[in-house]
Parts: structure tokens; sequence; C-alpha cells
């Protein structure tokens, strides 16, 4: 009787053992998966921020891009930079 006893005595140790390793490792997997999470956020937010940055940035060059545009503009440009200007006489070219 006192072999079974320290039989069970020995497998209740190694039961517990294994629920105390399989514990610690279970903790720390929660540990690492919250570390990779907040790292994962963030790498979201600075992305974030960054695309918030660049969409201003476009809509900057769509303003400036439609001002070039405009006709007033392109004349400015053609008189002064180029230094074009309209004819004194239009002739009518027949080919």
């Amino acid at each position: 009787m006192a072999e079974t006893r320290y039989d069970l005595s020995r497998w209740h140790l190694l039961v517990l053992l294994v629920i105390t390793v399989s514990l610690i490792s279970s903790g720390l997997a929660l540990v690492q998966a919250a570390q990779s999470m907040r790292s994962l956020h963030s790498e979201l937010d600075q992305l974030q921020t960054r695309q918030h940055r660049l969409m201003a940035e476009y809509s900057r060059l769509l303003l400036e891009r439609s001002s070039f545009a405009s006709l007033q503009t392109v004349e400015t440009v053609a008189t002064q930079e180029l230094r074009m200007q309209f004819p004194q006489t239009i002739e009518e070219v027949v080919p």
C-alpha cells in the first residue's frame, strides 16, 4: 500500500509539473502576443499619420494643378515668361 501511495504521489507531482509548465508557457505567449499587438498598433498609427499627410499634400497639388490650368494663368505665363503675343494681323491660310 505504501508503494501505491508513492506512485500516486509521483503521478500527482508529474501532473502538477505539466500544468505549471503549461500555465507559464501560456502566460509567456500572452505577453508576447500583447507586445506584438502594441507594436502593430503603433505602426498602424504611424502609417495613418503618414497617409493623412500624403492626402493633404495630394489635395494641395490638385488645387495647384487646377490653378495652373486656368486660362488666365496660361495667358500670363505665355506673355511674361515665353514672351508670346497676339499677332497684329490674322491671315487665313488656304491649303
